[in-house]
Parts: structure tokens; C-alpha cells; sequence
């Protein structure tokens, strides 16, 4: 892989980390949001039976989501620690390279197909 499309792997990354940073800010105003509109309703979470399975769910979703796209943030930060090391593009398993194409196509992975 030759320079220029390591700095275009590189910028992929700072992209999808802001990006994902951005989703978990949204995620936790929409949490934040839910509680005060709960708050609203005098402690109790709301007027009837079915406003209340509706906060849970919705509650249940966002912590769902906010979960996963942590875990994400953590592997496409994880990505940039190694590319500032100096060890990206080999696997964190056997030291293999990983390949140009796998690069490509997930530019976050830490492991070769054999170890993945």
C-alpha cells in the first residue's frame, strides 16, 4: 500500500470517529431529553400504562445503540493508537499484514482472516 492510500485509510478513520462521536452525543441527548420529559411528569414516568412501556422501550433502544457505537469508537480509536505506533495494517494476533483490501473495506480491523 503505497502513501497516498495509507493517508486516505488515515482520514477515514478521523472521519468515521467524529463521525461516531457526533452518534453518541445525539444518543445521550436523546436520554437526557427522555429523563427531563419524565421529570415533567411529576417523578412518575408518565400519565398512563402505555406512556410508560413507551419510555422503557425507547430508554432500552438508546442504551442498545449508545453500547454498540461505543464499541465501535473504541475499535476505530483503537485503529489510530496503532496507526500513531506505528504498527497499523498487522495483525494484533500474529503480525501478519493485513492486506491492502481488508484495509480498504474495514479500515478499523485488528486481526487477519485466520485470527478474526
Amino acid at each position: 500500500m503505497n502513501k497516498r492510500e495509507q493517508e486516505k485509510l488515515r482520514k477515514r478513520l478521523e472521519e468515521r470517529r467524529a463521525e461516531i462521536e457526533s452518534d453518541v452525543s445525539y444518543m445521550a441527548a436523546e436520554m437526557r431529553y427522555l429523563g427531563v420529559d419524565q421529570d415533567d411528569e411529576n417523578g412518575s414516568l408518565g400519565n398512563h400504562i402505555g406512556d410508560d412501556g413507551s419510555y422503557v422501550t425507547e430508554a432500552e433502544r438508546i442504551v442498545t445503540v449508545s453500547e454498540d457505537l461505543q464499541q465501535i469508537l473504541n475499535q476505530v480509536t483503537a485503529a489510530l493508537v496503532r496507526w500513531n505506533n506505528g504498527n497499523y495494517g498487522a495483525c494484533q494476533r500474529c503480525g501478519n499484514p493485513l492486506g491492502g483490501e481488508r484495509l480498504a473495506a474495514f479500515p478499523d480491523v485488528a486481526s487477519c482472516l485466520e485470527w478474526q
